[in-house]
C-alpha cells in the first residue's frame, strides 16, 4: 500500500508541473512555495520537532546530507519543471527514470545487493521499455523538443544523485529514528535556498508571487513531501535499491505515459505501446523478485 500512495505522489508531480503552463502559474514561485509547504507539513506530522531548524537539527549527523539535498531539489525540479514544458511528461519522465542505471549500478557494487536473473530481465526489460515508449516515428527523439537537449541529461544525472544520496543516508542509519525530521529538513533547506533566489530575483523586480503561485505550490508540495518520505519508510522497511528504484521508476513511467495520453491527449505509437507492455512485464518481474528476498 505505500508503494502505490509513493506512485500516485509521484505521477502527481509531473502532472501539476505539466499544468503549470496552462494555467499560468509562475514554476518557480510555486516550486519555492511547494518547498515551503512540505517543510510545514513535515513539521506538523513530527511530534519530535515543534521548530524547524531548532539547534538540534542543525547540529545532527545528518543535516549536511539535507543541505545537499536542498541545494539539488531546488535545482532540479526547477530544470524539471523546463524539461516537461517544453520537452513533455512523457520524455523527461523517461530520462528521470533512466537514473535506475546509476542508482542500481551503486547499490549492487557499493552496498553488494543481491542482483540475479530475475532482476537482470525485469531491468533489461525496463530499459527496453524507456526506448520504445521514447520512439517518436522513424527516430529516436532523445532532445524532444526543447532548445537545450542537455538539460535531459543533468534531469537524469540529478535524478540519480539525489536517489543515491537518499540511499545512503536510510541503509547507513544516519537518520537513526529522525526519519521524518531528516525528510522535512531536506524540503526546509530547499525552500531555504528557494526564498534566497527568489528575494534577489524580487529586488531585480523580476518577480513576483501570485494567487495561482501560491495555489499551485500547495497542491504541489503535498504530493512532493510524500513521495520522498515514502520512500525513505519504504527503504527503512528493508526494501533493496536495486529492487525499489525499477520498480518506481518504470511504474511512474508507465502512469506518467498513460496519463499523457489519457489527459494530455499524447498520442502513442505501436511501438509506444509495445514499451507499455515491456514496462508492464518488467514491473512484474521486479516485483516477483522483492517477495522471492522477502
Amino acid at each position: 500500500m505505500i508503494f502505490f500512495w509513493d506512485i500516485i505522489a509521484s505521477t502527481l508531480i509531473g502532472i501539476g508541473l505539466k499544468l503549470f503552463s496552462r494555467f499560468k502559474v509562475n514554476t518557480f514561485n510555486a516550486i519555492v512555495i511547494n518547498y515551503t509547504v512540505c517543510l510545514m507539513l513535515g513539521t506538523l506530522l513530527d511530534p519530535q520537532v515543534s521548530v524547524p531548524f531548532s539547534s538540534d537539527i542543525i547540529t545532527s549527523p545528518w543535516f549536511k546530507f539535507d543541505v545537499i539535498l536542498g541545494a539539488l531539489f531546488i535545482v532540479g525540479f526547477n530544470l524539471n519543471a523546463y524539461a516537461i514544458q517544453t520537452a513533455g511528461i512523457t520524455l523527461t519522465s523517461l530520462m528521470q527514470r533512466m537514473s535506475l542505471i546509476l542508482t542500481v549500478t551503486y547499490t549492487v557494487v557499493f552496498f553488494h545487493e543481491h542482483f540475479g536473473l530475475l532482476e537482470i530481465s525485469g531491468i533489461t526489460l525496463a530499459i527496453l521499455a524507456i526506448i520504445a515508449i521514447n520512439q517518436k516515428g522513424k527516430k529516436f527523439n532523445l532532445a524532444g523538443d526543447t532548445p537545450f537537449p542537455w538539460i535531459l541529461m543533468i534531469v537524469l544525472v540529478l535524478a540519480a544523485v539525489i536517489e543515491i544520496l537518499l540511499f545512503f543516508v536510510e541503509k547507513t542509519g544516519i537518520t537513526g529514528e529522525s526519519q521524518l525530521a531528516f525528510t522535512t529538513h531536506a524540503f526546509g533547506s530547499a525552500a531555504v535556498f528557494g526564498w534566497i533566489s527568489f528575494g534577489w530575483l524580487f529586488l531585480r523586480k523580476k518577480l513576483k508571487i501570485t494567487s495561482r503561485d501560491v495555489i499551485g505550490g500547495i497542491l504541489l508540495g503535498i504530493p512532493n513531501f510524500f513521495s520522498i518520505y515514502l520512500l525513505m519508510v519504504m527503504l527503512n522497511q528493508g526494501w533493496n535499491g536495486s529492487i525499489l528504484y525499477p520498480m518506481i521508476n518504470v511504474t511512474v513511467l508507465l502512469l506518467s505515459t498513460l496519463t499523457a495520453v489519457m489527459a494530455f491527449r499524447e498520442k502513442l505509437s505501436r511501438i509506444n505501446w509495445i514499451g507499455v507492455t515491456f514496462a508492464t512485464i518488467a514491473i512484474l518481474l521486479i516485483a516477483y523478485a522483492h517477495l522471492q528476498h522477502q
